[in-house]
């Protein structure tokens, strides 16, 4: 039975009975007597996504669980192609306060178009004209991405050394997803941790040696890419794809000061740290870490970040960002992380302080993507 300053602080918060997905979420009672943030919304009231996906027919609904889930402003993190390009950015063109897109080059005419390195400049620089954020490297990059002659590219190849340097002097962040998951190179077998994930999608295993290069050598050569280039501000996907490793991670940000990070679709990965070492690292560089879901809307489903398409209910939206707030505002222990399908495992909060939640749910891409341009408020 609810005690009435339980009642009288729900009501406050605007909460029904009916809203609390989950009563261990909100922790109403121990928030009161301790003040501690609530983990029903952010404590900042308003937040920016780094790191979504949409495609032009369901740009409204992205809004609208935006809007159902207090994120101010999205970045679609690449779309691929200009034909695919062109189309979005006409679809969105009336919400650009809302959402922005980056650009991605298709990595397969390098082997296509025999005056690929040749044009691939020009071909940034009328996306960047167009409206594109920023430009965005996918994974096949240093992975399957193969030139004429059938050599893999590598992610420092010298020949795209002419697209980074234009990305410099049009302004632009450059965005990279280069590799995958640890798991994702060990043997695709029931006994890999992310089996789940792996047997929907077993295109995403890289384990064969004979076909795919070594994981730590592709993220070397991205590294290589944001040292040669100082001057550009690079944001590395997914915990710059080596959440399993916040260490490592931690060196290359004191290593490389223009590398900036998201965390999207890696919450699992990095509740299970102890909340000590992702206190710290959190707190070591809360000037360059920036919210994100890897939260995708497309027209025939959606997807929280890992797992199946399938179209979710307003709860279960809410339930999705809720244990983002969780794990960031408070210092629950043993929870579920937000991608079940990811690995079966529980995870530890970090409990941030007002000043590094600002800069993590706002600031640090306001500033990064300069969204002032486009009157995100």
């Amino acid at each position: 039975m609810e005690t009435s300053s339980r009642r009288s602080f729900l009501k406050k918060a605007g909460i029904t009975a009916a809203g609390l997905t989950l009563t261990t979420l909100c922790r109403a009672e121990q928030i009161e007597e301790e003040g501690e943030p609530l983990a029903t919304r952010p404590i900042t009231g308003r937040v920016i996504d780094a790191h979504l996906h949409a495609d032009p027919e369901s740009i409204g609904r992205c809004l609208s669980v935006m809007d159902d889930n207090y994120i101010r402003y999205g970045i679609n993190i690449g779309v691929t192609g200009d034909r695919s390009f062109h189309e979005f950015v006409s679809a969105a063109k009336p919400h650009k306060d809302r959402i922005g897109t980056m650009y991605a080059f298709d990595w397969s005419l390098i082997k296509k178009d025999p005056d690929f390195f040749s044009k691939a400049p020009d071909m940034l620089t009328r996306a960047v004209e167009a409206g594109a954020i920023g430009l965005k490297s996918f994974k096949d990059l240093g992975l399957t991405a193969r030139d004429r002659g059938g050599e893999l590219v590598r992610v420092d190849d010298p020949r795209l050394f002419p697209i980074w340097q234009r990305a410099g002097e049009l302004g632009i962040i450059v965005a990279f997803h280069t590799t995958d998951p640890k798991a994702f190179f060990e043997p695709w077998n029931p006994r890999n941790e992310r089996w789940k994930e792996l047997e929907l999608r077993p295109n995403w295993s890289f384990a064969d040696r004979g076909k795919y290069p070594p994981r730590d050598v592709i993220l070397q050569q991205r590294n290589n890419v944001i040292r040669k280039f100082p001057g550009i501000k690079f944001h590395c996907c997914h915990v710059a794809n080596n959440s399993e490793d916040i260490k490592t991670v931690s060196k290359w940000m004191d290593e490389l000061p223009n590398l900036h990070v998201d965390f999207a679709a890696r919450l699992g990965e990095l509740g299970r740290h102890s909340a000590k070492d992702g206190l710290e690292f959190f707190t070591r560089h809360q000037d360059r870490i920036m919210f994100g879901t890897d939260r995708m809307f497309y027209a025939g489903g959606d997807i929280q970040g890992a797992g199946p398409r399938k179209h979710f209910t307003k709860e279960e939206d809410r339930w999705f960002y809720q244990v983002h707030w969780r794990y960031l505002q408070t210092r629950d222990k043993q929870f579920d992380h937000p991608t079940p399908i990811q690995g079966d495992w529980k995870i530890d909060a970090v409990g941030l302080d007002r000043t590094i939640l600002d800069k993590v749910y706002w600031q640090n891409a306001y500033r990064l993507f300069r969204l002032e341009r486009f009157g995100v408020a």
